[in-house]
């Protein structure tokens, strides 16, 4: 019931980088497109991180950034083939498979446990290890959730998994679900 040191993710130091570009300039850089992913939904949402949540077991804000991602991106859930999600402790990747709709309120434990968010499960989820397998250099998060999911999308990540469909999707958030972006990529 309570967190212990393997819930809780470390801040450790470490760094990422992206180079966004538009077609124009992948052309200028030499960059063959089946190198490159491309971001196709954003969403942000941010609430006051001077105010408790409305529900301590709800990621709102989290749930409004994924579902204008997945709006603008024009998909659904059923079209995501991964997840790279902001686990900066274990209940928050829980909480964020149910703020997205994965799993219900309350199931997401058991949507877990039953393997769907394995290497080979339904939505292979933080492939990396998340924040507590990988680590969490705090200004340099997302950007790495993006990196991994660039990785895989493209078939270069060591821990590749086949693909079944063409999206991705990455959460992250600052202040415990105060501030969230959320991107989908194909």
């Amino acid at each position: 019931p309570h967190l212990n040191p393997v819930d809780c993710s470390k801040v450790t130091d470490g760094a990422a980088s992206l180079v966004v570009l538009s077609e124009e300039g992948l052309k200028k850089c030499g960059i063959p497109k089946s190198e490159t992913i491309q971001i196709v939904g954003m969403g942000e949402a941010e609430a006051d991180i001077t105010q408790n949540p409305h529900e301590l077991t709800v990621l709102s804000t989290t749930e409004i950034a994924a579902h204008k991602a997945l709006q603008m991106a024009q998909i659904t859930l059923d079209d995501l083939a991964l997840l790279e999600l902001h686990d900066c402790f274990t209940i928050t990747g829980i909480m964020a498979l149910e703020a997205i709709g994965f799993a219900s309120k309350g199931k997401g434990p058991a949507f877990v446990l039953e393997g769907y968010t394995r290497k080979e499960g339904v939505i292979p989820t933080n492939l990396s290890g998340g924040l507590g397998g990988f680590g969490h250099p705090t200004g340099a998060t997302g950007v790495r959730q993006m990196v991994d999911l660039h990785m895989q999308l493209t078939q270069k990540a060591p821990n590749q998994v086949p693909l079944k469909k063409s999206h991705g999707m990455m959460v992250s958030m600052g202040g415990n679900d105060k501030t969230v972006t959320s991107f989908v990529v194909t």
